[in-house]
């Protein structure tokens, strides 16, 4: 009876130690990660997918990291080897992962670059999923990285000239969503990636020429029309105060979702791995769509550090 006593606190034990574990885990918020195709890594989308060990390596990477949404950019692979994209589809999905088909031309933001932009959503993105009868193979979203701020004419525009370019994003936004609609792709979501300081004033120290709060904020209700989700890159900052406090009006009152970037690179951010792993929880208690990260490639190297 003695050796059944035993074994049954023993079992207990593992028991509640198993729970506790699985409480731990289920606590964790749903994160995303940026997985761009980079030719020249082997960290890159394009050697990763169709590679069947570092697909491993991807996707035990995700689940350690509570990895549920990937904006994967995949240049002309869905187009050239479809299979290989469907596959790669079919096995994050299988592991619980939206898979978002990621573009960031930034040549969009002109009348050509946005014509020739929406003909690449049309075949990498619309003809792959119409051609997939899986639909676990499918893209089950669109997330765009057209930044202004990076275009090469950013840094010597004025800041009327600046709040043009951010029109000019607003209207790529909106003919994607248009394009959409009317080509198939009404149950695809968009999510953009936004500097997180676009909403300043220029009374505040903002860069960008608006008008007045009622202009920024009627550019934001337009935006919210074509795009569910945004995802604020408040990089370089390393205290979780700071870090919220750089998203905290677009939480307020951004219409769609709003998710809080932050960068896997260390020596800016981050002194070592554990900073970031320190902060992500308090960041992610205080917002609940949680948090998205840039990028693998730069996660695989804080790993490799550490």
């Amino acid at each position: 009876m003695k050796g059944y006593n035993r074994w049954l606190v023993g079992a207990m034990v593992v028991c509640f130690a198993c729970i506790a574990a699985g409480a731990e885990t289920a606590a964790v918020p749903a994160r995303g990660l940026w997985f761009w195709a980079k030719p020249s890594s082997p960290q890159g989308a394009v050697n990763v997918v169709g590679d069947a060990s570092r697909e491993a390596e991807a996707l035990a990477t995700f689940e350690r990291w509570h990895v549920r949404r990937i904006y994967g950019s995949y240049s002309a692979l869905p187009v050239e080897v479809p299979a290989r994209v469907a596959a790669w589809n079919r096995r994050l999905h299988a592991q619980g992962i939206h898979s978002a088909s990621l573009f960031s031309d930034g040549g969009a933001l002109t009348p050509t670059g946005r014509a020739a932009f929406l003909l690449q959503v049309e075949a990498r993105l619309l003809a792959f999923n119409a051609a997939q009868a899986d639909a676990a193979a499918r893209f089950d979203s669109i997330a765009l990285d057209i930044e202004p701020h990076a275009q090469p004419r950013w840094k010597s525009a004025t800041p009327t000239e600046k709040r043009a370019l951010l029109e000019d994003l607003l209207t790529t936004c909106t003919a994607l969503r248009s394009h959409l609609d009317t080509h198939g792709g009404h149950a695809l979501p968009v999510a953009a990636a936004l500097a997180y300081w676009l909403d300043r004033l220029p009374a505040e120290g903002g860069s960008i020429g608006w008008t007045s709060a009622a202009d920024r904020d009627d550019w934001f209700v337009r935006l919210g029309r074509s795009v569910a989700q945004i995802s604020l890159m408040a990089y370089e900052r390393p205290a979780p105060a700071a870090i919220l406090d750089a998203t905290a009006w677009e939480r307020v009152h951004f219409s769609g979702r709003v998710i809080t970037a932050l960068r896997a690179r260390l020596g800016v951010e981050w002194r070592g791995l554990a900073d970031l792993q320190r902060v992500l929880p308090a960041v992610e208690a205080d917002s609940p769509p949680g948090i998205d990260l840039e990028n693998y490639e730069l996660l695989r190297l804080a790993e490799a550090v550490k």
